[in-house]
């Protein structure tokens, strides 16, 4: 009997399968084995390193998302304690700590909210050369009570299903992995115009586009935050869309099988 490592489930598979078999399950195993490299990276960051080819590769990975895997992981965990649940609207940010993503900016956009008479707390995952640049705004400001920075965690599925709404204020992005996450476990999503938003989300259907200047954002998500239809219509449509594209690994296996063939 041979043990093969499968990476999308856990434990260890016994197989008898012949040599040939085992050829073909080694490449899918490589292949699912690339899924999860690409799942860790934007399109932009990827996009700096590929040419040609390479970059249609790319194109048919970024997009599939294992996303029962997401599901278990968001149960796996209570992060109450770090995300306690009171009258506030919980909004939850997630990546690098640098320019891209806008985190800076947080805390201003978080304070003209609260001016607006809306009670909420932004918490922000992550880590990165710009946190220091980040706290240094939220104490300027005098958001320590509602800008939160929780670090760097491994899972962060529970912290997106504890949220009310997931934001990507970003200034740049590829295609935002954390933000399809947030879909896949159906949540209203709000994102910043930056220049691929159109291909991130259906504006109005399956998330928010705002504007990128505080202000305007600001107010954009405060409407946002007072439509609770809006919201409950962005959701049930989460549910209908499939973020996984599992479809795109079932084209990549008929092409291994076309091949060996």
């Amino acid at each position: 009997h041979f043990r093969l490592p499968y990476p999308l489930v856990s434990g260890r598979v016994e197989t008898d399968r012949s040599p040939s078999d085992l050829v073909q399950f080694g490449l899918k195993t490589f292949v699912l084995g690339l899924l999860f490299f690409f799942k860790q990276k934007t399109a932009y960051e990827i996009g700096v390193r590929l040419v040609g080819s390479e970059m249609c590769i790319r194109d048919r990975f970024e997009n599939i998302m294992p996303v029962e895997y997401i599901r278990n992981l968001s149960d796996s965990e209570n992060v109450i304690e770090e995300m306690p649940q009171d009258e506030s609207m919980i909004l939850l940010s997630i990546g690098r700590f640098c320019t891209a993503k806008n985190f800076d900016n947080v805390p201003d956009i978080c304070s003209k909210i609260l001016n607006a008479g809306i009670k909420i707390k932004w918490y922000l995952i992550g880590y990165g050369p710009d946190e220091e640049l980040i706290r240094n705004r939220i104490k300027e400001l005098q958001m320590e009570d509602y800008v939160c920075i929780l670090g760097k965690k491994e899972n962060p599925y529970p912290y997106i299903k504890c949220c009310d709404i997931y934001i990507q204020p970003s200034r740049y992005e590829g295609k935002c992995v954390s933000v399809i996450e947030a879909q896949m476990l159906h949540k209203p999503v709000i994102i910043t115009d930056y220049a691929t938003a159109g291909s991130q989300l259906e504006d109005g259907v399956d998330g928010v586009v705002v504007p990128m200047n505080n202000t305007d954002c600001a107010r954009k998500i405060v409407a946002v935050l007072r439509d609770k239809e809006l919201q409950r219509q962005l959701v049930e449509n989460t549910k209908k869309r499939d973020y996984a594209n599992i479809e795109e690994v079932n084209k990549i296996y008929r092409l291994l099988e076309i091949r060996e063939k």
